[in-house]
């Protein structure tokens, strides 16, 4: 803990390892044609990210400079009122060593979980920022990968079922000399949202 990294000069504007990449992902809520934007960045400036604001943070404030900077919204909604209740859960993979261990969780408190609320954002439209930094946590290596997904939250305008709306894939890969690249932003399918969701047990219902 402590360390700090600098920002990495490789990546460019334009190709996988793009310093800004914004994508537009449609899908249909409640019968009616929407759109989430989906913007991400390499952090360069951790008051901006907002980590000045974590009271009690364990890891040194700049160790987030070089790491993605996620945030997914809804820049116009043409639903209105309950139509635009909607949700975000995450899923979060770690591969550590190139292999030796891989674990995959929930990306909430563990509080959340107990309580049975796996979400990670969630209301009239919801809206989701995420911005790791530094977290090898003792490995070698970390290939970090998070799976993000918009779902139609369980209510009584469709009988009370959760439902995939949209999703996208984004990370990072670290060593002991910090980031050293960032995944893509890529687009995820229904069939990768049942893989994971059944992984981890959560259910359409």
């Amino acid at each position: 803990m402590g360390k700090c990294f600098a920002v990495l000069s490789e990546y460019t504007e334009g190709g996988d390892n793009s310093l800004e990449s914004r994508i537009t992902i449609p899908f249909t809520l409640h019968g009616i044609e929407e759109n989430l934007t989906v913007e991400y960045t390499q952090g360069t400036d951790p008051r901006e990210i907002g980590y000045d604001a974590l009271q009690g943070f364990p890891i040194d404030k700049i160790c987030c400079i070089g790491y993605p900077v996620m945030h997914g919204y809804f820049e116009h909604m043409n639903a209105t009122g309950y139509r635009r209740s909607c949700g975000f859960i995450q899923f979060v993979e770690r591969i550590e060593n190139h292999g030796e261990n891989r674990e995959f969780s929930i990306d909430v408190s563990d509080e959340n979980l107990e309580k049975g609320n796996p979400y990670f954002a969630y209301g009239y439209p919801a809206e989701i920022f995420d911005a790791p930094c530094w977290n090898l946590a003792g490995c070698r290596h970390l290939k970090w990968t998070a799976y993000t997904y918009l779902v139609d939250l369980p209510s009584r305008m469709n009988g009370n079922k959760l439902k995939f709306l949209g999703g996208y894939s984004w990370g990072y890969e670290e060593d002991e000399n910090g980031p050293q690249r960032l995944l893509p932003l890529e687009i995820l399918t229904e069939n990768d949202w049942e893989k994971h969701a059944t992984e981890k047990g959560i259910s359409d219902i």
